[in-house]
């Protein structure tokens, strides 16, 4: 069975409640209720698609298919994500980047990097803090960071940072909820482009993470990917 499946009935119906298609709700508790359950089950849906896609890195059958795509594009499309969370925690979010960055590369793959490190990044950023995000191609590459002055990252665990469940552990941080799987599947997805994933941060001061994507997949990941593709076939 499918477990996405049943989530999406329960997000589906807890929907129609909170916008009472079928009549007003009653009490506010039950509003509040309501909005609980509609939450929760986001979140345990995105915890079990991000459990499936790094299953699929850790077996190496998570593939790539790269396209020339405007990263900018999808920088602007993945915004509305976190514009209303942000927007109601007061945040500013800066963004300078160049109308065209043209990159091979991976379009739902590349949107989930960046819906990851911006949901990061606004979850991690206190109350009217602000959020910088940067894009540019130079050297032959697509050059993005994203910097917020958040709560930060204790340099002790910065080493273990990208690794599958890994959280920080730390008492600034501990009330913000998550898989520890959106920075490990941000660094995989990353790397299977031929890029890199840097994090820079202080606690107490912000965290700085910079991307950088080769403009053009290099060859042998593509042949990698082929073999693996045929040798799956075979079997």
């Amino acid at each position: 069975m499918n477990c996405a499946s049943p989530l999406n009935a329960i997000i589906g119906f807890s929907e129609m409640m909170q916008r009472g298609m079928f009549g007003p709700l009653g009490s506010e508790r039950y509003a509040e209720y309501t909005n609980d359950i509609h939450y929760s089950g986001n979140y345990l849906l995105a915890f079990i698609n991000d459990i499936l896609d790094m299953s699929k890195i850790e077996a190496g059958q998570f593939r790539i298919e790269p396209e020339t795509v405007n990263a900018t594009e999808i920088l602007n499309e993945t915004m509305m994500f976190i514009s209303v969370p942000a927007a109601q925690k007061g945040i500013t979010i800066e963004v300078n980047a160049a109308a065209e960055t043209w990159i091979e590369a991976d379009k739902r793959a590349l949107k989930q990097v960046l819906i990851n490190l911006l949901s990061n990044a606004q979850k991690f950023t206190g109350k009217n803090g602000k959020i910088r995000v940067r894009a540019h191609v130079a050297g032959g590459a697509l050059r993005l960071s994203i910097a917020d002055d958040g709560c930060g990252i204790p340099r002790s665990a910065l080493a273990k940072l990208g690794e599958p469940f890994t959280q920080v552990a730390d008492p600034a941080t501990r009330h913000h909820p998550g898989s520890g799987l959106g920075l490990a599947i941000s660094r995989s997805v990353v790397e299977l482009h031929g890029g890199r994933l840097r994090i820079v941060s202080r606690l107490g001061e912000g965290t700085i993470v910079h991307v950088i994507l080769p403009q053009k997949v290099p060859a042998d990941l593509l042949d990698v990917a082929s073999t693996a593709d045929t040798m799956d076939e075979a079997a």
